[in-house]
């Protein structure tokens, strides 16, 4: 099922840009440009053509080949729509929605909090956390995420929309990276609409203890991991993080900051990642107490909260942050020592904080 429809949005592409280019497409056009045998090519496009989004300009008519385009056209700017994707931990499912425009993510965090409170903004990713099945009751507003549905590895987010922002459930998210297919129905005044991703895992990497007095910095180490990590196929890139623990603490360079990432990969590249992490870390720290940790999974972990909330207060032992690692389903890993990995365990409780209680201390973590 995946498969198909990540074959289903590459031919709509394909068939998008040589409409553009040509101003129509044939089955002999397509076939080229994939390789495809005619027979498979000429399956497609029927298929295309019952769902609606394939429109036939010419029949067939002896040697001449029938002619098709896109019965969509797109007339305005580009859509606001960059990536759309998923990440589910049991029945736990997180919406990344990311957007090319400060108005518009201000205007959908907005109407998605009116039925779900646990959604904010992540720089220009506006991010749900919403448990499968029904998240807001029907009503008038004129954006809302109705239910979001988990199925053989796929997401399906049930979205109502009523006036202007339906133009971007109709037209703007099928655009958007990570989208595998899109469904619509326009009943009277408002659309209902089902987008549809894939299930990935979400992953937190988190560092402490990468520089020296004279040199280095972990937020930029951390920032470069990222970098790495998400040039790989089957992951993709959610933010960059650094947050402030006890500024007491001694040994420290700066402020005592430490800094996540947080990713999401297919399920299957969860082990290569680790391993990369930790090669990439060796060979470019410049401390002797350099830690790691990752967190797998959406699953709150109240004990790990409460361990970063201590290690932003005072001084919190390894011997503690081991075993609160242990009991959290946090794996830890001494890069080059082991003082890091007391930062990088209480970074990893950080993970649902707004930036600004990341660099204020003195505010509570939940």
């Amino acid at each position: 099922m995946l498969k198909s429809l990540e074959k289903r949005k590459e031919l709509l592409g394909i068939i998008e840009k040589i409409t553009r280019e040509k101003g129509y497409f044939d089955v002999y056009d397509l076939s080229v440009a994939t390789g495809m045998p005619r027979s498979t090519i000429q399956d497609w496009v029927h298929r295309f053509v019952d769902d609606g989004c394939v429109t036939v300009l010419e029949e067939c008519a002896g040697r001449r080949r029938a002619k098709y385009a896109m019965r969509r056209t797109r007339s305005l700017p580009a859509s606001a729509c960059k990536r759309i994707f998923t990440t589910v931990d049991g029945d736990i499912v997180e919406i990344f929605h990311e957007c090319r425009s400060e108005g518009c993510i201000a205007f959908c965090e907005y109407m998605y909090a009116m039925g779900n409170p646990h959604v904010r903004k992540n720089g220009l990713i506006l991010r749900q956390k919403v448990k499968a099945g029904p998240v807001a009751p029907r009503h008038d507003e004129a954006l809302y995420l109705e239910k979001v549905l988990v199925s053989n590895g796929l997401v399906y987010q049930h979205i109502r929309t009523f006036g202007g922002p339906a133009y971007s459930l109709t037209e703007m998210m099928e655009s958007a990276d990570g989208v595998l297919d899109i469904m619509y129905n326009k009943r009277g005044c408002y659309v209902e609409g089902v987008v549809v991703t894939e299930a990935l895992t979400h992953m937190a990497i988190a560092v402490d203890d990468t520089d020296e007095a004279e040199s280095g910095a972990t937020f930029a180490l951390t920032l470069s991991l990222l970098d790495l990590l998400s040039s790989i196929e089957g992951v993709r890139r959610i933010s960059h993080n650094v947050g402030f623990l006890y500024p007491g603490v001694p040994g420290k360079t700066a402020g005592n900051a430490v800094s996540y990432i947080e990713l999401a990969v297919k399920k299957e590249v969860v082990e290569s990642l680790i391993q990369r992490a930790v090669e990439y870390l060796k060979g470019q720290t410049l401390s002797k107490n350099t830690g790691m940790a990752v967190k797998v999974g959406l699953k709150p972990c109240p004990e790990l909260v409460g361990f970063a909330a201590r290690a932003r207060r005072g001084i919190v032992t390894a011997e503690e942050a081991l075993a609160v690692a242990r009991r959290s389903r946090v794996r830890t890993f001494k890069i080059s020592g082991e003082r890091g990995i007391i930062g990088a365990v209480a970074a990893l409780g950080m993970i649902d904080c707004p930036p600004e209680d990341l660099m204020d201390v003195t505010r509570a973590i939940t």
